[in-house]
């Protein structure tokens, strides 16, 4: 009886707890989502880290990110996607080589650096987990509403500009994906040729359309 009373006492102890928790990370995320959608741009550097203790495994790749509306530029790991919102180029330098393929929504690809800022939009729980202990930034967990493979994320908000500057994910392989976001700009305006590869300018590469 004991026991059925501590329980019952606990959890009217916590969910309260957990309801504030949800709520302030939703206003911290809301004002994310309208800070973001009012740029013109995002252009940012990033630290792509993959660990995995158990292995011993840490790898590091730089890359670099231009997102102007749904439309993006990634250059990261020795190759260049370029992806104007129906068509996406995958530029392969090394092997002197573009694979051309359409673009498919894929709301679930966490992987994806390009959606690193929105990440947060769908297919998650979120909880208020505090502040870094620099102070600057707010600390947001994500919890997947279904089974994939992160159990869980952890954003970083820096408090002064409302924008994401760290998101950790922790993935149900063992390894953990980190995307550390430096030096972000938001106030470019690019042409639309930003955004796609133009193969007649570029005639040595072999082409490899895939649609």
């Amino acid at each position: 009886m004991k026991k059925i009373f501590f329980i019952t006492l606990l959890s009217i102890l916590i969910i309260p707890v957990f309801s504030q928790n949800e709520k302030q990370a939703k206003e911290i995320l809301d004002k994310v989502s309208e800070n973001t959608s009012s740029f013109n741009s995002i252009t940012a550097d990033f630290d792509f880290i993959m660990e995995n203790a158990e292995v011993d495994l840490r790898e590091t790749n730089q890359g670099n990110i231009i997102i102007q509306n749904n439309k993006y530029k990634l250059a990261f790991g020795g190759i260049e996607i370029f992806n104007d919102s129906k068509n996406q180029w995958t530029f392969l330098p090394d092997a002197e080589e573009v694979n051309i393929s359409e673009v498919i929504e894929d709301e679930n690809n966490y992987m994806n650096p390009a959606n690193i800022f929105t990440i947060y939009e769908k297919g998650f729980s979120y909880n208020y987990a505090g502040i870094s202990s620099s102070g600057e930034n707010f600390i947001i967990e994500l919890t997947p509403d279904e089974i994939n493979e992160f159990a869980k994320v952890t954003l970083e908000i820096t408090k002064s500009t409302y924008l994401i500057n760290k998101a950790i994910m922790n993935g149900t392989d063992g390894n953990t994906y980190t995307v550390d976001i430096k030096n972000i700009k938001t106030e470019t305006k690019y042409p639309e040729s930003t955004f796609t590869f133009d193969t007649k300018k570029n005639p040595s590469i072999s082409v490899i359309d895939l649609r």
